[in-house]
């Protein structure tokens, strides 16, 4: 305590200082005590003890020898504190890089394998049974209800497969007591067992004892404080572990954490790129298609070949086929898959009537979709007809519904148990409907190609009889201005100036109606395709002239200014001159007929090789959005001018059939209000076109 040198000659003599050591020299028998204490930085250390058992002093030269033994034990004790403080350091130190190293090898190991943790889980179950002087490691998942066995050290190959299959350990197991892992995962936090042969709840001790096992540490994985998996250490000997191998396998845990992460995210967006191009193959299905819906829309078969072909190939299928009602039961309209011998014995059998035991005959019975994953579990399903071998095991029925009613069935075999996925039922689903599509347009168009025959032979009939009655009745009214223009002429008896002014009326209204029948038949010609040229060499300005003397009386009735403009010289043309005449006097005439004051000019050139010919109004003009259609027949502007003006609605309409047979072009410029310009661009040199004859 006092850190000096104690030195009694006698003990027995200063017993009342040191009763102790009186009371043992008395039992050991010794008498002369020498103390010399070990000092280091103030403080005793320990000491060298030294008796006698006579009482004999020590002398001032041993006792310094004896002090100088002390200070070399000194330094002795000091040597060795700091050698055993440099190895506790540099184990510490080795310890620290070890784990370190683990941790970064873990690492390493999950960056090149970010899409698979497995080799994350092996690296660190041999890490933390090596680091941790464990007799074994294992790695588990838990995938919210079981916990999985998936990597493990230590034990054999054979331990650890046997394992894996369950056999052994009970994997996979509900989380609870049972085991340090089950407790981790249930209490989502470490759960250390010291002795497993003393912890009452432990169900593993036979394993325990042949595997020589006392102490289990096991560290939950965590993601967002919900364990996902545990890493479960054993060794031999009881105790708890130290903090150190605790923190080492939280680290483990949270780089497994992050390995099962990458995985999952790796998988999620595999999974996404999956699902988007199975959306695009979709999407590219149905569109294709429906491409080949529009491109026959009076096709059936194309279209249903094209929906077996496409189900089979985007549906993984051993066989599809398409059943359509025929002579009160059912047939192949379209199938893939088929050997060309099955195709033959099933063309061979016939129709297949409806029944529940086939899938195809309760789709039809129920009109809904039916799909059965294994028909070898369905008490229902019955061998189909005309079948020897029924090798089929997951079959899906899709109807083709038109109007409530079941028109066909989609039917896609597989023969192996291997359900559908909902994707793939809609995506047949969907082809179902592209199905009743294509046949309701097959018929609607074979509905339209019959009413187009009726029709075709109704027009005919009507031109027909059109032609018919124009030539009635042109006959007779060409007899009764005959003879009106007779009488007018005085040819029987003359007559006064009251019967020559009916007869003058007579003969301008029967011609008026002669004109109205000519255009009627040629109206009826053209529908008929009996309209004709007659291609001639003419003069343009022969044409020009002869509508204006026709023209001229009518424009001075009304006060209007009638003028032309040609070009000199005009080459000659060829063409049907009559009809062209009829087409520019009919311009003229409508020109003069909707024009109340100004003039009605007519004018013709020759620009690049054609005819340009023009009459140009000072009339009421045309709006915009009739301008291309007053050449439709029976169409006029509007009821008030029809009513006002007189008409038929056909000039126009025989005019541009005409044009366009001779290979030209007619249309109208007008602004309201300031009048209007009909055009024409005629071929010099007309080819023959439908219709026309030399």
């Amino acid at each position: 305590i006092d850190r000096r040198t104690i030195h009694v000659a006698d003990i027995l003599a200063g017993a009342d200082e040191y009763p102790e050591s009186r009371r043992l020299a008395l039992q050991i028998g010794y008498r002369t005590v020498l103390c010399v204490p070990l000092v280091h930085a103030g403080e005793a250390i320990g000491h060298i003890l030294i008796r006698r058992a006579e009482v004999r002093p020590f002398t001032e030269r041993q006792i310094e020898l004896v002090n100088t033994f002390a200070d070399q034990a000194v330094i002795a004790i000091e040597n060795t504190r700091l050698f055993d403080e440099v190895q506790a350091r540099t184990r510490d130190a080795t310890e620290a890089l070890e784990y370190q190293t683990a941790t970064s090898d873990v690492l390493e190991s999950i960056s090149r394998s970010p899409t698979d943790a497995q080799p994350v889980f092996e690296m660190i179950a041999k890490s933390a049974a090596r680091l941790c002087a464990a007799q074994f490691c294992h790695v588990f998942r838990f995938d919210g209800e079981l916990i999985h066995f998936v990597a493990s050290y230590g034990h054999s190959t054979q331990v650890a497969e046997t394992m894996q299959m369950g056999r052994w350990g009970g994997y996979p197991m509900h989380a609870g007591r049972g085991t340090a892992a089950a407790r981790a995962i249930a209490s989502g936090s470490i759960e250390e067992i010291s002795d497993v042969h003393a912890d009452p709840e432990y169900v593993h001790g036979n394993i325990a004892a042949m595997a020589s096992i006392s102490g289990i540490v096991a560290v939950p994985m965590l993601k967002d404080n919900r364990p996902i998996g545990v890493i479960a250490v054993a060794r031999s000997q009881a105790g708890r572990f130290p903090v150190r191998q605790i923190e080492l396998l939280k680290t483990f845990a949270d780089q497994a954490v992050i390995a099962i992460e990458n995985t999952r995210l790796f998988e999620a967006e595999q999974a996404s790129k999956r699902e988007l191009q199975e959306s695009l193959e979709y999407q590219t299905a149905t569109s294709d298609i429906l491409s080949v819906i529009s491109r026959s829309p009076n096709k059936l078969q194309p279209v249903l070949d094209a929906i077996v072909s496409t189900a089979f190939r985007l549906c993984p299928s051993d066989r599809a086929l398409i059943m359509l009602p025929s002579r009160g039961g059912y047939l192949a309209a379209a199938r893939a898959g088929f050997t060309p011998a099955e195709v033959e014995k099933r063309m061979s059998q016939g129709t297949i009537p409806v029944d529940r035991g086939s899938v195809f005959g309760r789709v039809v019975q129920e009109g809904r979709t039916i799909h059965v994953a294994d028909v070898r579990s369905d008490s229902g399903y019955t061998l189909m007809p005309g079948l020897i071998v029924d090798d089929r095991r997951t079959v899906l029925g899709v109807p083709l519904v038109h109007e409530g009613e079941v028109v066909g069935v989609i039917v896609l075999i597989r023969t192996r148990v291997e359900p559908y996925s909902q994707r793939q039922i809609e995506l047949i689903e969907t082809f179902a409907d592209q199905a009743v599509i294509a046949m309701s347009n097959a018929r609607l168009f074979e509905e339209i190609v019959q009413k187009s025959r009726e029709l075709e032979i109704a027009s005919q009939h009507k031109s027909q009889f059109v032609a018919n009655m124009s030539h009635e009745l042109r006959t007779p009214l060409a007899a009764i201005l005959g003879y009106a223009e007779l009488i007018q002429e005085g040819f029987y008896e003359p007559q006064g100036p009251k019967s020559l002014d009916a007869l003058t009326r007579i003969r301008s209204n029967g011609k008026h109606l002669l004109g109205l029948i000519n255009t009627v038949l040629d109206i009826a010609k053209i529908e008929s395709g009996q309209f004709t040229l007659n291609m001639t060499e003419y003069a343009i300005e022969s044409v020009v002239e002869t509508v204006r003397a026709a023209t001229e009386s009518l424009a001075q009735n009304k006060k209007l200014t009638l003028t032309t403009s040609m070009d000199k010289p005009l080459p000659v043309g060829f063409g049907d001159e009559q009809r062209l005449t009829q087409v520019l006097l009919n311009l003229v005439g409508n020109a003069i007929k909707f024009t109340d004051a100004g003039q009605v000019s007519i004018a013709a050139a020759q620009r690049n090789g054609h005819f340009a010919v023009s009459v140009t109004d000072t009339g009421p003009g045309i709006p915009l959005d009739q301008q291309d259609r007053i050449f439709d027949q029976f169409h006029q502007v509007d009821s008030s001018i029809k009513k006002a003006k007189g008409g038929t609605g056909l000039g126009l309409a025989i005019a541009k059939q005409i044009v366009e047979m001779h290979g030209g072009r007619i249309w109208v410029e007008s602004t309201l209000g300031k009048g209007s310009m009909f055009q024409m661009k005629l071929p010099i040199r007309a080819e023959i076109r439908r219709g026309a004859n030399v």
